[in-house]
């Protein structure tokens, strides 16, 4: 039986190779910017799109270029979401219960209220409701994220 003794720049490169891999699996910190533009893309979307639901219908144009703006936004939310949490290579997990619970019940809650000023007050209502109470509730679960990053 022959014992194979490694050589020290074979044994350097594969630990090389292997600190890349940890320190490319390791979770980047979301940028100090990014949990207000997200949370304010958001709210901004969803309110425009309530305000459009105000006008008269006589005032399409107006309505429609609120509509559109709108839209523009939240694709803007989109894709800064995507640009900033999107992993390349790395399969996410699927999180613990216990870890998405706090984040669920927030947005829940900011539902509920819309939906309670929905069925009062109709779309827009629900619309002008919906944007910043979950605007707010993503703006907090993005800080709270943020902060567990650093901590690590």
């Amino acid at each position: 039986m022959a014992v194979h003794h490694p050589d020290p720049a074979d044994a350097l490169s594969s630990l090389r190779a292997a600190h890349r891999a940890r320190a490319a699996a390791r979770p980047r910190p979301l940028p100090g910017w990014y949990p207000a533009t997200a949370a304010g893309l958001f709210t901004l979307g969803f309110v425009l799109l309530g305000l459009s639901f105000l006008l008269p219908q006589r005032l399409w144009l107006p309505a429609a270029c609120l509509q559109l703006a709108a839209a523009a936004v939240l694709i803007g939310h989109v894709v800064v979401s995507h640009r900033v949490e999107h992993r390349p290579g790395i399969v996410p997990a699927l999180p613990r219960p216990a870890a998405w619970f706090p984040a669920a019940a927030a947005h829940l809650l900011a539902l509920a209220v819309s939906g309670a000023l929905g069925l009062a007050f109709g779309p827009a209502g629900f619309l002008l409701t919906l944007g910043p109470t979950c605007g707010l509730a993503h703006l907090l679960q993005l800080r709270r994220k943020r902060a567990r990053a650093d901590a690590e």
